[in-house]
């Protein structure tokens, strides 16, 4: 039996709404004018860093991230409109500090990371002074997007862990302040299938 839907009726809070103008208002005048810029000269951390502290200065840096590391607090609805807004540049995800990979790891911090490792990795992520990479892309055979086909091994020893492989592609690794490596716990007590590093 197929369904049907009627007419889906949404409404955006004031409060969303108000965020959401920042950020066009933001991408629009601040940051597409540097797109044929960003074109030619290509992309750099100077430019990172330049977008970033106009976001910075408009209020609109990260507003995805948690508020307590600087972040702009949105909920799940908000960022939708927010990162929405942002995707309207190829520069808009780099200015308010919502592309990958730092976005996904500013989220992976926040939601398991330990007291000390948000204070080390996230704060100073979310404020845009360092940025991060995600390792787990490995040459052949090992996984490229299946993290089943891992090679790269992790094991238990009396300091910590040591990781044992080879890692590719990995965007954003020149110069990443902090890396979150993909790799297969072994040993006894070790998780099952592909933990993270950071």
């Amino acid at each position: 039996m197929p369904l049907t839907a009627g007419p889906l009726s949404v409404t955006i809070p004031a409060e969303a709404d108000a965020y959401r103008q920042r950020v066009r208002h933001f991408i629009a005048e601040s940051v597409m004018p540097l797109e044929q810029e960003a074109f030619v000269s290509g992309v750099d951390d100077a430019l990172r860093v330049r977008l970033q502290d106009a976001a910075r200065a408009a209020g609109v840096l990260a507003p995805q991230a948690p508020s307590e590391f600087g972040g702009g607090g949105a909920d799940f609805a908000t960022s939708v409109l927010l990162l929405e807004e942002a995707g309207y540049s190829p520069l808009g995800p780099l200015a308010t500090n919502c592309a990958a990979p730092d976005e996904g790891n500013m989220h992976l911090l926040a939601v398991v990371g330990s007291a000390g490792q948000k204070e080390r990795y996230l704060r100073p992520l979310v404020q845009g002074q360092i940025r991060s990479c995600f390792a787990m892309t490995e040459p052949p055979p090992g996984a490229g997007s299946d993290p089943a086909a891992l090679r790269s091994t992790a094991r238990r020893t009396s300091g910590g862990w040591v990781l044992n492989g080879d890692k590719h592609f990995i965007t954003g690794a020149d110069g990443a302040g902090f890396a979150i490596v993909m790799a297969r716990a072994e040993g006894p007590g070790a998780p099952e299938d592909a933990t993270m590093f950071l």
